[in-house]
């Protein structure tokens, strides 16, 4: 009854022109948006303080030479350099096979309509973004992220994503990648040794770990932490949520995410 009762309010509101959520949120603040100078005919959602920018819209000003698609959910936006997809509800864009992280998920509207982080799409496409009196500016001239760039190698990944499916492999996907950031943040300090590797076969930190047999999931966060993604900056231990460890008692909570507790 509760699945009729929303298909008649969407084709109601389809009906009348109206724009539905694909998921209720608060209604966002609207911003201008202006592309090399020059206001577009489109404008910014703003939530939690983050502009989003219909990826449509944004890939036609940006690279007005690729030429965007839609088949089975998925907006694919291609050229010479570049091929580019996204899908609605995904929490992440994936660009020349490079993965960035969307925190708030491709937003989607009824209508079709995907939005995407401005600041996101710009690093995708080499573009420059600021914010400046309640307006969104895009410069574009850079180039796409390339495959050929890609900050990590595959032992790296492989060897990252088995210690995510073992410590963590039953938690969500943010829960994952957390895991994978405490692995990097102790190899963007001093305090650790140099490389993922190093740190995960250090005396008594995973034991086992690398045995086990990455799911996909992981895989996805072990990319999306080595693009750079972090989740839990300044983690350096993590441990059972509620669990008495070294760390619970002598470092700061940073987050809990799921079952796990994370301290710096």
């Amino acid at each position: 009854m509760k699945k009729r009762i929303f298909s008649y309010v969407l084709i109601l509101a389809l009906t009348l022109g109206l724009a539905v959520p694909v998921w209720a949120e608060e209604e966002p603040s609207k911003a201008g948006v202006t592309v090399n100078g020059e206001e577009v005919y489109y404008t910014a959602e703003i939530y939690d303080g983050t502009a989003y920018i219909p990826f449509y819209n944004g890939v036609q000003t940006l690279r007005p030479d690729a030429e965007i698609t839609w088949a089975d959910g998925i907006f694919t936006a291609a050229a010479e350099d570049l091929t580019m997809t996204v899908r609605v509800g995904d929490p992440y864009l994936v660009v020349n096979g490079r993965y960035l992280y969307i925190d708030g998920k491709v937003k989607g509207w009824a209508d079709g309509t995907a939005l995407v982080p401005a600041r996101v799409l710009a690093t995708a496409l080499g573009a420059w973004v600021d914010w400046k009196d309640g307006t969104v500016e895009l410069c574009s001239g850079g180039v796409p992220l390339a495959e050929a760039d890609i900050p990590y190698d595959e032992t790296t990944l492989d060897l990252l994503s088995r210690v995510i499916t073992h410590e963590s492999g039953n938690q969500s996907l943010k829960g994952k990648m957390a895991v994978g950031n405490v692995i990097l943040n102790r190899v963007n300090s001093a305090k650790f040794p140099n490389t993922v590797g190093e740190v995960i076969y250090s005396p008594n930190q995973f034991p086992g770990a690398t045995n086990a047999t990455p799911n996909a999931e992981s895989i996805l966060a072990a990319r999306l932490v080595l693009e750079g993604a972090n989740v839990v900056p300044g983690a350096y231990y993590f441990n059972g949520a509620g669990k008495s460890c070294w760390a619970s008692r002598n470092k700061s909570l940073i987050a809990t995410i799921g079952g796990h507790s994370f301290y710096g």
